[in-house]
């Protein structure tokens, strides 16, 4: 991913950098995908112009215990499944 982040995602990276320094035992599962058109980026799926990931303003990561990660994300699968609404949409 890009380099250059934008200055909401340093925000947030510097806080999440703060909570671990003063909290050592703690476990996160985190990601923020931005998304933009650009007028050129064709889906392969369906050949239209979609959503392009902003990368900037994007990121994925995780922190913790290999084997407490394993279990928030299997938490977080099955949370996402159970409040999935009938349009496909999540908000937990």
């Amino acid at each position: 991913m890009n380099k250059q982040m934008s200055p909401e995602l340093k925000d947030f990276m510097e806080i999440l950098h703060r909570y671990i320094a003063i909290n050592k035992d703690v476990g996160f599962v985190w990601a923020f995908v931005s998304f933009e058109k650009d007028g050129t980026h064709k889906c392969i799926d369906c050949g239209e112009d979609c959503d392009k990931v902003k990368e900037n303003a994007s990121r994925i990561g995780a922190y913790g215990d290999l084997g407490l990660l394993r279990d928030l994300t299997n938490d977080l699968r099955d949370l996402i499944e159970d409040e999935v609404d009938e349009d496909g949409f999540v908000n937990v």
